[in-house]
């Protein structure tokens, strides 16, 4: 019976043949906890790099396809509701992103059907070899197309082990977004946990950091706090945190979905906000007005982002230096 797992190589080793220096681009947004900000921080870093010229590919790996709903198409003909990420993990197809949602910006959909993957990925875990290739799956499929992309970011799931160990293994750097809370920190160890295991998948996989999402802008003694918290969980110095923050805003966050454009997008339009008179007088549309906030927080994510690239830029810098990147 032929496996429905990706194709590896036929040289009779247990391992799959993944060429690790194709995944050296490689960022995951990951906490086991849903509502900290993953997708929201994957999507605008990555479209912010593709507005800033960079080749760019975001793959959605969550069952609601959120990245689809937040940049506009989804439940268009381009959002395939994860059939193709499906078809690329459980059978090994070719990942086909849609290309150019936004200049630059590639993405793989998410939707129902990655719902579909875990099942199947659980059934193929038989045996120690089978259960290799079925989490190296996903790298299996990137690395067949990373080098079209300067960057690739992953938004992971919440409560979905097996996909999340997938991307673990697929990536080289994770980033955890967080609120300040307990609950963000209980989701922040198990993916702790998760990428310490991965780890003899995947060997170059690392924490990059962790991000602060929707704090309030006079919370700085709460963020000092948690960055304390966080380190004594990992066992880590305070610099695990990243120094840039998203500011907590309920106004930008319905508008990102409402409108199909993010922060920096929206940031754009606030200059053509109908007068509130007009809107009195019938002249204008209230339900067209974009929040004034979207200024702040499209800055917040482009410091965040460059915090990101420039802290893996280091790392690889040293790591080559060191004759150890891969």
């Amino acid at each position: 019976m032929t496996s429905s797992v990706a194709p590896w190589d036929d040289s009779g080793t247990v391992e799959p043949a993944v060429n690790w220096s194709r995944l050296g681009n490689v960022y995951l947004f990951a906490n086991g906890k849903g509502g900290v900000g993953k997708t929201t921080c994957s999507t605008h870093g990555a479209a912010l790099l593709a507005s800033d010229g960079a080749r760019v590919l975001l793959v959605d790996l969550n069952g609601q396809g959120n990245v689809a709903t937040m940049l506009g198409f989804a439940n268009t003909e381009a959002d395939d509701k994860g059939r193709n990420l499906y078809s690329a993990i459980t059978a090994g197809a070719a990942l086909s992103p849609v290309r150019d949602v936004r200049p630059g910006l590639d993405v793989v959909p998410g939707g129902p059907y990655v719902r579909r993957i875990a099942p199947v990925m659980a059934a193929e875990m038989g045996n120690t070899q089978s259960a290799k290739q079925v989490l190296m799956s996903l790298a299996m499929a990137l690395q067949e197309i990373s080098h079209r992309y300067g960057v690739i970011f992953i938004d992971s799931p919440p409560e979905n082990q097996l996909l999340l160990q997938a991307a673990l293994c697929a990536a080289r750097f994770v980033v955890i977004p967080m609120k300040t809370d307990d609950l963000s920190r209980i989701g922040l160890r198990e993916v702790a946990g998760d990428l310490r295991a991965m780890r003899e998948l995947n060997p170059y996989v690392m924490l990059l950091g962790c991000c602060v999402f929707a704090s309030g802008i006079s919370s700085k003694k709460i963020r000092e706090e948690h960055g304390k918290n966080v380190a004594a969980d990992l066992g880590q110095n305070e610099d695990v945190m990243l120094k840039a923050f998203i500011r907590h805003s309920e106004a930008v966050g319905r508008d990102v979905p409402k409108f199909g454009r993010l922060a920096h997008e929206l940031e754009l339009e606030v200059a053509n906000n109908p007068s509130r008179s007009a809107i009195r007088r019938g002249k204008a549309d209230a339900n067209a007005v974009v929040s004034k906030t979207s200024v702040g927080v499209a800055e917040d994510f482009a410091e965040l982002t460059g915090e990101i690239l420039r802290r893996g830029s280091q790392i690889r810098a040293e790591m080559i230096q060191e004759g150890v990147w891969p």
